[in-house]
């Protein structure tokens, strides 16, 4: 870099010098976007693998409806109605005894999920988050073709578990390394790659044409193997190395993203080791979950994001995981979900250019809308009605819908924004991480407060869903900050909220001297 040029404190200050946006992050939003494909296929398999027949028999008793095992047995094959050749049709695969089989598994998957995202964080801050991004799409498309062989219960149980791992480590990992290698102004337009928007409509498409479980995950899966090759071209966050010390293989990673930006500007080791680190001692250290809650800042932070992540999977598994509930036909209400976000890019991209609308108004926003939206189908689960324009059930897919999509796609997207910019570069995966194991955790209650419908009574799973998702509004209209265009945090900058670890956080002259001679 020209010694003309104004020394470098920040690691932000290298995107004001280049460039903040190019063809590197470019690349990386459209393979995260194919990546999306497979892994929300692997994640919404069960909505159709555990689609029920139905039967049009006039005399099948209607308590026998709600046992699908019961009613492949005895309704009349000529009777038997059925959208998808779901894992109920299979013979001895989880009937005659097993009918909550598929509602268990995608528990399964959520638990594998939340374990994914906790080993994820740590290796990702200890190790690096190309590697262990690199590593999930590995775990996700071997297991998701592991399932699509399985001879059994059992071995798709494993299937799915590592679909769930490779879900925590792949889609954490690789959010942390894309918002670290973007600039400010462009940060929250490169998290809009981790929406599902055409993901849920592709896989819709491939369920109804393939028409059959094992089929499905077939191709789901086939179709991200491209990725073991396209990966590679990745570069290590620059970021996350400047501040484990590793400054030449930082410098090299921004000279090749420069390059990939067709920008002539190249760094040198000297250009970095002014940027502002962590101590020396905290260079190699590794940060577990007990850091998120180590000053009363960030246990406020920890504790709006924890009641957060816990709705953003709970709110639409009560729905999604029981696609049936919703009227009308369950590949085009996936498929619906999936079409009708994709105005949410354009709109987040609007508002970000605008003044007046920061982080903070839309995460208040987004989820006082998610809220309303699933108040109506609570309290429309209590009533029946005649069809006069449009029938009940319509009504309460619609609203459950736009609840979902919203909270989904803008809340989602604010909500993972906020774990970025919040927390400093060695704590972030392993803040990301956290956050995925409890979004995993609302994953798994969905199907199991599905179940509660049945035992506690009508409209349980939401109302539930709802009182977490006020409990995330009011600490978050309390105590989060407004963080659009200001720098992500590096490190902790006093010695009361660095965790207990030493205040020196410069190189010492003697380690700069030996990295000068170095470069």
């Amino acid at each position: 870099m020209d010694s003309n040029n104004k020394s470098l404190s920040n690691f932000d200050d290298i995107f004001d010098k280049t460039t903040h946006y190019g063809k590197y992050q470019l690349y990386m939003l459209v393979l995260i976007q194919y990546a999306m494909i497979t892994s929300a296929g692997n994640y919404i398999f069960i909505s159709f693998a555990s689609l029920k027949p139905t039967c049009e028999d006039k005399t099948f008793h209607e308590l026998n409806l709600q046992n699908p095992c019961y009613l492949i047995k005895n309704c009349p094959t000529n009777q038997t109605k059925y959208f998808f050749f779901s894992l109920y049709q299979e013979d001895n695969f989880i009937c005659p005894n097993n009918f909550n089989a598929p509602y268990q598994l995608q528990t399964l998957q959520a638990i594998g999920s939340g374990t994914g995202a906790i080993v994820g964080g740590l290796l990702a801050d200890k190790y690096g988050r190309k590697w262990i991004t690199y590593i999930g799409s590995v775990v996700m498309i071997t297991s998701g073709l592991i399932g699509s062989f399985s001879p059994s219960l059992n071995i798709l149980a494993i299937g799915m578990f590592g679909m769930g791992i490779s879900y925590g480590m792949l889609i954490d990992a690789s959010m942390t390394l894309a918002s670290e290698t973007v600039g400010p102004k462009y940060r929250l337009i490169q998290m809009l790659a981790f929406q599902w928007s055409l993901a849920l409509q592709i896989s819709s498409i491939i369920a109804y044409l393939t028409g059959e479980w094992r089929k499905y995950l077939l191709i789901i899966n086939s179709i991200g193997i491209p990725l073991f090759f396209l990966l590679l071209f990745w570069e290590e966050s620059p970021r996350w190395l400047i501040q484990r010390r590793r400054y030449k293989e930082s410098c090299k990673s921004i000279n090749k993203i420069n390059k990939w930006n067709n920008c002539k500007i190249q760094f040198k080791v000297d250009d970095l080791i002014e940027i502002k680190t962590q101590s020396e001692e905290d260079k190699s250290k590794t940060f577990f979950i007990h850091h998120l809650i180590s000053n009363i800042k960030l246990a406020k932070y920890t504790l709006v994001l924890f009641l957060s992540a816990l709705t953003v999977e709970l709110c639409i598994s009560v729905f999604i995981f029981d696609v049936q509930v919703l009227d009308g036909n369950p590949f085009i209400n996936i498929g619906l979900y999936g079409l009708l976000r994709l105005w949410v890019p354009i709109f987040i991209i609007v508002l970000e250019k605008t003044s007046f609308f920061g982080r903070r108004s839309l995460f208040l926003g987004s989820q006082t809308f998610s809220i309303i939206c699933y108040s109506v189908v609570f309290f429309l689960t209590y009533f029946t009605m005649s069809k006069f324009i449009i029938s009940l059930p319509t009504i309460k897919t619609t609203f459950a819908l736009l609840g979902g999509i919203i909270n989904s796609s803008i809340f989602f997207t604010i909500y993972k924004q906020y774990t970025m910019e919040l927390y400093p570069t060695l704590l972030r995966a392993i803040a990301v991480g956290t956050f995925g194991l409890v979004e995993r955790i609302g994953g798994g209650l969905g199907p199991q407060l599905i179940i509660l419908n049945n035992i506690i009574g009508k409209g349980s799973a939401i109302g539930i869903t709802i009182i977490i998702m006020i409990l995330s509004l009011i600490t978050g209209y309390l105590f989060l900050p407004e963080t659009k265009n200001k720098n992500m945090i590096d490190f902790c900058e006093t010695e009361k909220d660095t965790f207990s670890i030493s205040s020196d956080t410069l190189l010492s002259s003697k380690e700069g001297n030996e990295i000068k001679e170095d470069s």
